[in-house]
């Protein structure tokens, strides 16, 4: 599955969020959208959910307007993993899985052995099997985000579109979910945080500034200490992680010792 977006520009009560944006994800590629809080990365992811149209330009999938398609049509084409939160409370792990089966049948339609199987090997693919039975208020939080990644898998759609997938996780958590995510073979457009994640896990980055693209590319390409720096406001340290060899990021504040910062607000 090919995403393209074209000229997409969004607003949120006619205020302009993010302006032209053109950014394609190829089949099979791990694209990452980063940028600072207000950038206008979940804005954007927003418009291929279809919960926010484009004021402008137009998302394609594999040629297609995705805003031309019926909803059953597009959630056959992509699924979503929101950042995490409180879904599919009073309800098992195994009814929210089955709620990403609505997109292959009709309203009034009974659920089909193919739909229970499904679920199940979406439970298998995440590691949560186990929960099947189990209400999503009694599972961690590493556990229920990949329980709401099983639902989107079972919608087995070719593109998977991510808003934050690891906020609110612990390190461990966090780790895994993108191992399991970065395995998956699916297209995947991500809204990240970590600029150490994105650089360890995506093909490529699109760097987001005031709702416009500041840079994209393979990570280690665009994403240099003198840009992060301009972009972010840090200073950055930029090579090879010393246990797995991927890219590696760690950053520091732009303020580095405790007589700097006395000064910087003795300025002010």
């Amino acid at each position: 599955m090919r995403l393209d977006l074209t000229g997409v520009s969004a607003r949120i009560d006619a205020r302009p969020i993010v302006e032209d944006i053109t950014l394609t994800v190829g089949p099979g590629e791990f694209v990452a959208l980063v940028g600072p809080n207000g950038s206008g990365k979940s804005t954007l992811l927003r418009t291929v959910y279809r919960s926010l149209r484009p004021s402008a330009g137009v998302i394609r999938l594999d040629g297609q307007d995705l805003w031309r398609m019926r909803p059953r049509q597009a959630a056959r084409h992509r699924a979503i993993l929101p950042q995490h939160g409180k879904a599919g409370e009073g309800f098992s792990a195994a009814e929210v899985v089955a709620a990403g089966r609505h997109s292959h049948r009709r309203p009034l339609d009974r659920e089909t052995a193919a739909d229970r199987a499904a679920v199940v090997t979406a439970l298998g693919r995440v590691g949560m099997e186990w929960a099947a039975d189990r209400l999503m208020t009694t599972l961690s939080g590493g556990e229920r985000q990949r329980v709401l990644l099983a639902r989107a898998l079972a919608q087995e759609a070719p593109l998977l579109v991510l808003d934050e997938p690891t906020n609110h996780l612990d390190v461990g958590s966090q780790l895994l979910l993108l191992d399991l995510i970065r395995s998956l073979g699916l297209t995947l457009l991500a809204a990240l945080h970590d600029l150490d994640q994105a650089a360890a896990y995506a093909d490529r980055v699109v760097v987001l500034r005031d709702g416009r693209v500041a840079g994209h590319g393979p990570p280690l390409e665009v994403l240099t200490p003198a840009f992060i720096e301009e972009v972010f406001g840090v200073r950055a340290h930029v090579g090879p992680h010393p246990i797995t060899g991927r890219p590696h990021i760690a950053v520091a504040s732009a303020v580095t010792t405790s007589n700097e910062l006395f000064t910087t607000h003795q300025g002010r």
